[in-house]
């Protein structure tokens, strides 16, 4: 994967976090900086440096918005 394609990945899951959180920023960066059981106990920062990481928080999102428990 190109550097260019990861970084398209990023966005797009960047902007679902953003918009589950109500476009609110500062909670957005807080919640990236945690550790999330969802993700195993890393943090969606680091989950979106890989395709894999990407992957998995997009779903965790999908699941949170839908109330699916994880």
């Amino acid at each position: 994967m190109s550097k260019e394609d990861l970084t398209k990945l990023q966005t797009q899951a960047y902007e679902e976090v953003l918009e589950f959180f109500s476009h609110d920023r500062i909670e957005v960066e807080k919640w990236c900086q945690t550790r999330v059981r969802g993700l195993g106990y890393i943090t969606p920062e680091q989950a979106m440096q890989t395709e894999e990481g990407i992957a998995r928080l997009r779903t965790l999102i999908g699941r949170l918005r839908h109330g699916i428990p994880t």
